[in-house]
């Protein structure tokens, strides 16, 4: 509901920016800088905006006055810790970017979107936090997957930057040996054992999952265009992905630490074939059945036994939990 508010109630201040600076001419901005008047650019996104002035400090911060005067009239209180003013140069930040006007490959000054040093710094924390040494219980495939998925909403956000492969680069050589020393901690062996047995091609993986690193995103450019109605049927527009550490899986097993390379091993020695009705099923139908029940065991280890482990449908399964339930409730 949060972006939608704002645009609701910041629309007014949209029609203000417009009316008052946004709608003047190319000579019109140029009489007014011969004149000592300053220029201004206006940009937003929910309720985070940018004001760019090509005048004096001094004027930038009667802008500033006037937005929150404006913001007052509506209602609104401009936030003191959020709003700052800064030259170009020393850059800022907007939508998680850095943006700054410094020299480029020819020498001219010209505007950047970098990668900020603070999301790059979150990116690594959660990656050990993903591979935390308390965390070698869980299975090698779901930690993958943990990785995969926060790398991929990561790098899909900052594949638009100025020159992102420079940090892709960096990240993945940290990502590929710190998913290395986890899996040494987790099996108890040396580094040349665990390449042995998970290395493939330039990264690391089991047979089911494979690790992707950061170098597999190659920096994209957005070209500047005009959408006078984002709604017309027109227009093929692209929705930006959304990334949220927030919603990210951590690669934590709640209910059976380490049943996805149970599965996959399973799944490696018996194949595909339900053992009670014979049918052939894709891996993603495969259920994973205990012969006996976990229940019957004292150390469930045991019970996690190949010898006592089988493949079913999805029926048979059902059928099977059931008679195992009705033999549990007759038992002293």
């Amino acid at each position: 509901m949060s972006p939608l508010l704002a645009n609701i109630y910041l629309h007014e201040l949209d029609r203000y920016m417009e009316s008052t600076y946004l709608h003047l001419t190319a000579n019109q901005r140029k009489r007014q800088r011969a004149q000592g008047h300053s220029n201004f650019l206006y940009v937003r996104y929910a309720d985070d905006f940018v004001v760019l002035c090509n005048g004096t400090k001094a004027q930038a911060r009667a802008m500033q006055e006037e937005l929150r005067r404006v913001l007052d009239h509506m209602g609104l209180t401009l936030s003191e810790e959020k709003t700052k003013i800064t030259h170009i140069t020393e850059g800022f930040t907007f939508l998680g970017y850095w943006i700054e006007r410094s020299k480029g490959a020819t020498e001219r000054m010209v505007p950047k979107v970098l990668i900020p040093a603070s999301a790059i710094k979150r990116f690594r924390h959660k990656v050990r936090e993903i591979l935390a040494p308390s965390t070698t219980g869980s299975s090698t495939s779901a930690k993958i997957h943990a990785l995969n998925h926060l790398t991929r909403g990561w790098c899909h956000y900052y594949r638009i930057t100025s020159s992102p492969s420079g940090v892709f680069k960096a990240l993945g050589y940290e990502i590929f040996w710190d998913i290395a020393h986890w899996l040494g901690r987790k099996y108890k062996r040396n580094m040349p054992a665990i390449m042995r047995r998970f290395l493939h091609g330039s990264t690391l993986g089991t047979k089911t999952a494979m690790l992707v690193l950061p170098t597999a995103y190659k920096a994209r450019k957005r070209l500047v265009k005009v959408l006078y109605n984002p709604y017309t049927k027109e227009e093929n527009i692209e929705r930006e992905r959304h990334f949220s550490y927030e919603d990210l899986w951590s690669g934590i097993e709640q209910a059976h630490a380490g049943w996805a390379d149970l599965r996959e091993e399973v799944l490696f020695n018996k194949g595909t074939t339900c053992a009670l009705c014979g049918t052939v099923l894709h891996p993603s139908e495969v259920e994973i059945d205990h012969i006996l029940p976990r229940t019957r065991f004292k150390d469930p280890q045991e019970a996690d036994r190949m010898d006592n482990l089988q493949i079913l449908c999805t029926p048979c399964h059902r059928a099977k939990t059931k008679t195992d339930r009705k033999v549990l409730r007759r038992m002293p």
